[in-house]
C-alpha cells in the first residue's frame, strides 16, 4: 500500500577487524591465587595446571600433605602417585638442572607416605641418606628430601602415620656384633638380609667404606653364610677376601670385615636352630683369594 514504509530494526554487533591483535590477560591460579605471566602453563607458585578445571570444593588449609622449599613455596600432594621431576607433566615440577626429568615419586596410601627414586642421575636423599633406586621407603613427618640439589621439607597433616616394617615373630637365631662398638648388634634370621650403608637395607652400617648395598647374610641350618654383592671395598673373612656373588660360610669365631668395620657372629642360645635342608644348593664354597692392598 502506498505510503507504508517497512523499516528494518536490528542490533549491530561490533566485530573485531580482521588481523587485529587481541590482548591476553595474565591468568590467576584458582588454587593459590597467584597471578601468572602470559603464556605460563603451570602456576609458578603451586605448580597447578592452569588449563585444567579447579576442584569443585577446596579442602581446608593443611588437609593435604605438602612439600615446602626454603622460600616457603608449597607443592600439594594428592592421593596416589605424585611424580617429581623436571618433566612438565610432573605433579611436583622442579626446573633445577640437577633434577632429572622423572626423578622420584611420592606415594600417598592410606594415610601413609612413601618415596621412591626412579633412577635419577643425581640421586634422592631422605634426611641426608641416599635412597636405593626402585625401593619404596616410608616417610616420617618433617622429613628433609633432596632431589639433586633441591631440598624440600615434607609436611604431613594430622592423622598420617609412618609405616614401619613388621617385627620378626620368631626370636633371632644369631647376632652380627661390631667388635669395637657393641651397640651395633644386628639380629639375624633364617632368611636373606641385605647389608649396606644406605637406608632401606635390613642391616644399615654407617661406615663410609661400606657400599650402598654391600652384602647379603643368611642362616642355613647351623651355618651363617654371607654373599658379597659386588661391593667396592670387598668383604673379608679373617684376612681373606671372598669371591663376589658366591655364598660363603663364616666359620665360628671368625672376624667379618665390611668396609673398615669388623664384626663377629654371636649365636642366640635361647633360639632353636632350624634343620639344614636335605639338598644344599650352595654346595661349592667360594675359593679364598689373596687380600688386595688397600
Amino acid at each position: 500500500m502506498q505510503g507504508e514504509t517497512t523499516v528494518a530494526v536490528g542490533a549491530t554487533q561490533a566485530m573485531a577487524a580482521p588481523g587485529a591483535t587481541q590482548a591476553i590477560a595474565p591468568v590467576q591460579c584458582p588454587i593459590c591465587g597467584q597471578v601468572n605471566p602470559v603464556g605460563e602453563i603451570y602456576c609458578v607458585e603451586c605448580g597447578f595446571l592452569l588449563s585444567s578445571a579447579p576442584p569443585e570444593e577446596q579442602a581446608p588449609q593443611g588437609a593435604y600433605p605438602k612439600l615446602r622449599d626454603a622460600t616457603g613455596r608449597e607443592f600439594l600432594l594428592k592421593a596416589g602417585e605424585n611424580l617429581i621431576g623436571r618433566d612438565p607433566a610432573s605433579d611436583v615440577l622442579l626446573t633445577d638442572g640437577t633434577v632429572s626429568r622423572r626423578h622420584a615419586r611420592i606415594l600417598i596410601e592410606d594415610n601413609t607416605a612413601f618415596i621412591e627414586d626412579l633412577g635419577s642421575t643425581n640421586g634422592t636423599k631422605l634426611n641426608g641418606q641416599p635412597l636405593t633406586v626402585g625401593e619404596r621407603v616410608p616417610l616420617p613427618p618433617q622429613a628433609e628430601l633432596q632431589f639433586g640439589s633441591v631440598v624440600l621439607t615434607l609436611e604431613l597433616p594430622e592423622g598420617f602415620t609412618t609405616a614401619v616394617v613388621a617385627e620378626e615373630v620368631a626370636p633371632p637365631l644369631a647376632f652380627l656384633v661390631n667388635k669395637e662398638d657393641p651397640s651395633q648388634r644386628f639380629p639375624l634370621y633364617a632368611r636373606s638380609q641385605k647389608i649396606g650403608r644406605r637406608a632401606g637395607n635390613d642391616i644399615v652400617i654407617p661406615d663410609p667404606y661400606v657400599s650402598g648395598q654391600h652384602a647379603a647374610i643368611e642362616i642355613v641350618g647351623d651355618e651363617v653364610r654371607i654373599t658379597d654383592l659386588g661391593s667396592t671395598n670387598g668383604t673379608f673373612i679373617n684376612e681373606m677376601r671372598i669371591v663376589p656373588n658366591q655364598p660363603t660360610p663364616i666359620p665360628q669365631g671368625a672376624t667379618l670385615t665390611l668396609g673398615k668395620s669388623q664384626f663377629v657372629i654371636e649365636w642366640n642360645t635361647h633360639a632353636e636352630t632350624p634343620e639344614a635342608p636335605s639338598e644344599d644348593a650352595d654346595a661349592t664354597p667360594a675359593q679364598d683369594t689373596p687380600q688386595s692392598e688397600a
